[in-house]
């Protein structure tokens, strides 16, 4: 497929140039999951933390809302809509207030705020069920999951795993999973007892369009912490 550049573009590196927003057609995604306590059952990495990530079933009113009532800050959501065509909007926090999108969100992909630190962990739900969470003084929701907008595929990179807590007595399981259109596929899965493991995909690994994409992770006894970093590409199709 042929690259779209702008006029700006140099052709000293095509990374580079990916990350500077010189090829309109493609979009670097860099995601951070990290969950403190992994139990021995699978659970996303997800930094809220408690089972399987859940995506809703259809496009929903979000809420948000801080734990502290100081945190008055924008915060952008970045997700999909009902057809899966990229949506984004920026909502005023009111504190211990909930305040909701005027936007119905089917999947939400990032959030971030605008400014400031935020004191307290901010929740992004609906009816009870978290779908983004940015904890205290962190700024970003931080979780492995992704969903592919409509007319785009993911081109997955590098996959790398660390924990300051796994050893050779007590080691972590992982595996990658994508939903799409109630298909559930558990294409990998790995066990490991070092505190870094990272996989480089020299033949990018590909997730279609309308795809849900998450990292789960178990321990094999007690609780473990993880963090996960996922690099690749969005391209749009021609």
């Amino acid at each position: 497929m042929p690259y779209r550049l702008d006029e700006h573009a140099s052709s000293q590196s095509m990374l580079v140039d990916i990350a500077r927003g010189h090829f309109t057609n493609v979009t670097p995604v860099n995601l951070f999951g990290f969950n403190r306590d992994i139990g021995t059952t699978y659970e996303t990495i997800f930094n809220d933390g408690g089972g399987a990530y859940s995506f809703p079933s259809s496009a929903l009113q979000m809420s948000l809302v801080s734990s502290d009532a100081a945190d008055t800050m924008g915060v952008t959501l970045i997700g999909l809509d009902a057809s899966y065509n990229q949506l984004i909007e920026t909502v005023t926090l009111s504190g211990l207030t909930p305040v909701t999108t005027t936007n119905n969100f089917l999947r939400i992909n990032q959030a971030v705020i605008t400014a400031g630190n935020n004191v307290g962990n901010i929740t992004i739900s609906n009816g009870g069920t978290t779908y983004a969470y940015i904890e205290a003084g962190l700024g970003v929701h931080q979780t492995a999951v992704y969903s592919v907008p409509a007319n785009c595929k993911l081109y997955i990179t590098s996959v790398a795993f660390s924990s300051g807590t796994v050893n050779p007595n007590k080691y972590l399981f992982g595996r990658a999973v994508t939903h799409k259109e109630g298909r559930t596929l558990r294409f990998w899965e790995s066990t490991w007892a070092v505190g870094f493991m990272q996989f480089s995909v020299p033949v990018p690994f590909v997730v279609e369009e309308k795809t849900d994409f998450q990292i789960q992770a178990k321990s094999s006894s007690s609780e473990n912490e993880i963090g996960c970093y996922i690099n690749g590409y969005l391209i749009e199709d021609e």
